[in-house]
């Protein structure tokens, strides 16, 4: 667009013109108005300083013919300006733009006639010109795949709200189409003028991306589930398998402590059970472990003489250091609540590794164990004077299989998941568990688990008495145990018959009276489930069923009460246990 001059020259008195600011020897003034095409008006001024002139037409003519040219260049440069201006914005709206197109290249536009058959199918790419191909004049019936069951009930649905003539939004399906593809379709029945229907516009997009990624995920969780359960059944086997005969080991050495033995025989006894007990540690650390990996440990909370468990945990370890160069002392506050809601196995076995740990690394010095409480909490307390860890030690304590005396010369025993599992143990229990140490100085362990009171109420004592002769039936297929079981009850003084399954025992009660029946569970020919649901459900059996197992899990433990049976005692079983779990049986 040319520049425009104003044609009305204005010819300004000095004197009488507030407009312009200017020496006091000017005369008179010319102003020259230029607007561009742009709309922009500037004003160019010509000033005279001799006396009594005034620019008069002919004097103002080359004027405005060198302003014409002066606004054809401003025009001229106004526009490069703004086209630059343009060029960079329009370059980001076109990556905008972009970005957004490719956002929605994926997507597809279709319509249909009011038989659902495919009409229009507009694409934005070349890759979805398949669909283009493919449903063209072809119905829904004839794109979707049915092969599933649960595309089966969505197609259903899918063609109530098609018969129905609704609106539908993210319906998802497999299109039979080579390669494999996953479509969603969102669409809106459409009327003509007189208010007939005449058939649907919308949106579809391949989904086909997503849906692969889906299903490598679920596949991916699948086999991670599949090698949880694998592992866990492997472990409980394993569990089954070792703990057999561990009760056999356990048990016989028990009954050699009970024969005459000297002083050298009596010392090799005592290595021997220490071992055995650290096999069953072990046994049991790997199995807490899988369960707090797979989030299926669960506490046993129940009433507990907190004072007394704690005491005899002291106790323990005050004999367990004499033989060291340790010198344990405790510091148990007598002001403890006398009974709280608490899992007292777990607890005392955070406090069980940690006094452990103290007793191994402190070669010689002192570990002090100290108890306290507030109204709500337990405060534990375990320091030493022993060899102490680095902060780097400290960073990795609480991970699994690691030891912070690694190497072929370490000294401690076991593992490396002591710590960690008292970590979870702890966490389980909505507490919280801190240590401060220092290379060649010590360490300290401070744990603190909440609590709840439990009210005091009078309850019967356990019959310390024994009991009168009764008649038993132990159910086991492993003969080692048999002669274990058998010599444990013998020297109570009750009458023993042996079975060797779940289908010798039925056949035993059938044929005798029995006042128990100690029951294996992993037995073959009939396993003591089956064999415990046959006597409950149908000879009526009453007289108490107890478990012997070397499955140690809590879902072991349920699937034997809920199977009929009064109590569950897991292998290695000792003879106080037994004797215990016996007297408590038969005086309620």
């Amino acid at each position: 667009m040319d520049a425009l001059i104003d044609d009305s020259m204005l010819w300004v008195e000095i004197n009488n013109s507030s407009m312009f600011r200017t020496p006091s020897n000017v005369e008179s003034a010319l102003v020259f108005q230029v607007k561009t095409g742009f709309g922009k008006a500037q004003c160019l001024v010509f000033l005279s300083i001799e006396p009594g002139a005034c620019f008069n037409e002919l004097e103002s003519m080359p004027l405005q013919i060198l302003l014409q040219q002066v606004a054809h260049q401003l025009e001229h440069q106004t526009r490069l300006n703004r086209q630059k201006f343009h060029s960079t914005s329009l370059l980001s709206r076109l990556a905008e733009l972009s970005n957004l197109f490719n956002d929605f290249a994926s997507e597809w536009f279709w319509k249909t006639t009011e038989n659902n058959l495919f009409t229009n199918v507009l694409t934005s790419n070349e890759a979805n010109n398949l669909y283009k191909r493919h449903f063209l004049n072809k119905t829904f019936d004839d794109v979707i795949t049915e092969h599933e069951q649960t595309q089966l009930k969505k197609w259903s649905q899918f063609k109530h709200l098609l018969s129905e003539q609704n609106e539908f939004i993210d319906f998802e399906f497999e299109i039979n189409s080579s390669p494999q593809a996953w479509v969603s379709f969102s669409g809106k029945p459409q009327y003509d003028a007189n208010g007939h229907f005449k058939g649907y516009m919308g949106i579809a997009k391949d989904i086909t991306v997503n849906k692969d990624r889906e299903y490598a995920l679920n596949l991916a969780k699948n086999r991670a589930e599949e090698a949880s359960l694998a592992k866990s059944q492997f472990l409980t086997v394993m569990s089954h398998e070792i703990r057999t005969p561990m009760n056999a080991i356990v048990g016989m050495l028990e009954l050699l402590a009970d024969s005459e033995l000297n002083e050298k025989q009596s010392r090799w006894l005592n290595y021997a059970n220490t071992s055995a007990d650290l096999l069953l540690d072990l046994i049991s650390d790997v199995l807490d472990f899988s369960k707090i990996e797979s989030g299926s440990l669960q506490l046993d909370v129940k009433a507990t003489d907190i004072y007394t468990l704690v005491k005899n945990i002291a106790s323990q370890f005050l004999e367990t250091s004499q033989s060291t160069g340790v010198i344990f002392s405790s510091e148990i506050k007598t002001e403890l609540p006398k009974t709280i809601d608490i899992d007292s196995v777990r607890v005392g076995q955070i406090l069980f590794n940690i006094l452990d740990n103290a007793i191994k690394f402190t070669k010689v010095g002192t570990v002090n164990f100290k108890v306290d409480s507030t109204e709500k909490e337990l405060i534990f307390e375990i320091s030493d004077t022993g060899q102490g860890m680095s902060q780097s030690q400290l960073e990795t304590i609480y991970d699994a299989f690691k030891q912070h005396d690694d190497g072929v010369n370490r000294q401690a025993e076991g593992i490396g998941l002591g710590l960690s599992i008292t970590k979870s143990l702890v966490d389980l229990m909505k507490g919280t568990i801190t240590v401060v140490s220092e290379p060649n100085v010590g360490t300290k362990f401070t744990i603190v688990i909440p609590f709840t009171l439990v009210k005091e109420t009078t309850h019967t004592q356990e019959q310390e008495q024994s009991l009168e002769p009764i008649s038993i039936l132990v159910t086991e297929d492993n003969k080692t145990n048999q002669v274990l079981i058998k010599t444990f009850l013998e020297k109570l003084n009750h009458h023993v018959t042996l079975a060797d399954n779940g289908q010798q025992a039925i056949e035993k009660v059938q044929a005798s009276t029995f006042d128990l029946v100690l029951m294996d569970m992993m037995m073959p020919v009939m396993d003591g489930i089956s064999a415990t649901k046959y006597m409950r459900e149908k000879l009526n059996l009453t007289i108490p069923i107890v478990a012997l197992t070397a499955n140690a899990s809590k879902q072991d433990k349920s699937a034997c009460l809920e199977a009929g049976m009064d109590k569950v005692l897991t292998k290695p079983i000792r003879f106080h246990d037994l004797n215990r779990a016996l007297r408590i049986l038969f005086s309620q």
